[in-house]
């Protein structure tokens, strides 16, 4: 079987949806599928190259600055490729792609499937945008959620509650969970990275993952917790792991927060769990999530957490077994449950034991498992 991805953005830039896509092609070539990928022609980047036995095919995009930096394809120009004549299916990610993905699998007769991490619906009104994009993305989502893909994929029940309130026929969605990789486990140690933070003396909660444009992570309600939490725990830091946090440092110098709230900087994929074990317990305050990686590498490695109940999280972290869960864009709650965890070491492990044990069930086995069904299927 041959099967075709086309998204706007892949490999070599590597955000949530990405990491999803190159963990599910590279097993897929395992399996014994013939994978070619057809994405963005970002700058330094090959019109073509072999990564891990996916067949990388990039065209340039036609406008780049859609949707924040992503991108749309001109469809002649995808016509004209002939990448995607000799394929078996084509699968497609939200939000730039999904149309004009449906349109080349039409043009093409080929069978499509649409994966989609999550629709915010209603959520939108709360992202730190300006009023127009919160108007126009629900109507976008409205717009995807009716294109007669011939099935959907998507990795929460959250998620398919979502775009089943998009229009999305029900019975032609399956939920599959994302993998966690075996590089997240309990056994990871962040005494050396603790220490070159000097942070030995600390109490330390942790977040790691990149600043959202949209603002659905809720940084800012974390960083508002952070400023009642060092009220009762003066010795409290926040330690921020991942990309675009030193956009913030203006904002952690006005909330007098400077000192309690370190940025870590960008880790290398293999790092991460390091970071994680680093921390006494890690933190998140997001608005919505469709699966929330985060939290689930975090619980895998033993690490209690604090989150909100929203979107797929209560799917991820159990609420009071594996981590507290709060309303959403609520810091005061959010700051309670981090102060009662930091002054609970037992409480703390106990919750760690069993997170590890909860999260055996997202592997990328069972993950790629569903999505070979769905091809089969479509196959039939």
């Amino acid at each position: 079987m041959k099967i075709g991805f086309f998204t706007d953005l892949f490999y070599p830039y590597i955000g949530g949806g990405e990491a999803y896509l190159i963990n599910l092609e590279t097993r897929l070539v395992k399996e014994g599928l013939e994978i070619v990928h057809l994405t963005t022609k970002l700058p330094r980047t090959k019109s073509f190259e072999v990564y891990e036995g996916i067949k990388i095919f990039r065209l340039p995009g036609l406008i780049q600055d859609f949707m924040k930096g992503r991108f749309i394809f001109p469809f002649l120009s995808l016509i004209k490729s002939k990448i995607f004549r000799d394929v078996d299916l084509i699968h497609v990610t939200t939000y730039p792609a999904s149309i004009t993905g449906w349109l080349l699998g039409k043009a093409l007769n080929k069978p499509t499937v649409l994966f989609c991490h999550e629709f915010f619906r209603g959520f939108w009104r709360y992202m730190r945008v300006n009023p127009l994009i919160k108007k126009i993305y629900p109507l976008i989502e409205d717009y995807i959620g009716r294109c007669p893909y011939d099935w959907f994929i998507c990795p929460s029940k959250f998620s398919k509650e979502t775009m089943v309130d998009a229009g999305v026929p029900e019975a032609k969605i399956t939920v599959a969970y994302h993998g966690i990789d075996p590089i997240f486990n309990p056994n990871a140690d962040g005494q050396a990275l603790r220490r070159r933070l000097r942070l030995e003396d600390k109490l330390v909660f942790g977040f790691s993952g990149r600043l959202s444009d949209f603002g659905q992570k809720g940084i800012p309600y974390l960083l508002e917790a952070t400023r009642f939490i060092i009220k009762k725990l003066p010795n409290a830091v926040l330690v921020l792991g991942g990309s675009g946090f030193e956009k913030i440092s203006p904002l952690i110098k006005r909330m007098g927060l400077e000192g309690h709230v370190i940025y870590a900087g960008h880790r290398p994929f293999k790092e991460v769990p390091r970071f994680y074990a680093m921390c006494d317990i890690v933190a998140g305050a997001s608005i919505a999530e469709g699966f929330g990686f985060m939290y689930a590498e975090a619980s895998r490695c033993g690490k209690a957490v604090v989150a909100t109940s929203a979107g797929s999280i209560p799917e991820i972290i159990i609420h009071e077994k594996t981590g507290i869960l709060v309303p959403p864009r609520d810091s005061k709650a959010l700051a309670e449950a981090i102060t009662e965890l930091l002054t609970d070491k037992e409480k703390v492990k106990e919750m760690g034991i069993r997170g590890v044990e909860y999260t055996k069930k997202f592997t990328w086995e069972a993950s790629v498992k569903k999505h070979l069904e769905v091809y089969d299927r479509l196959m039939e």
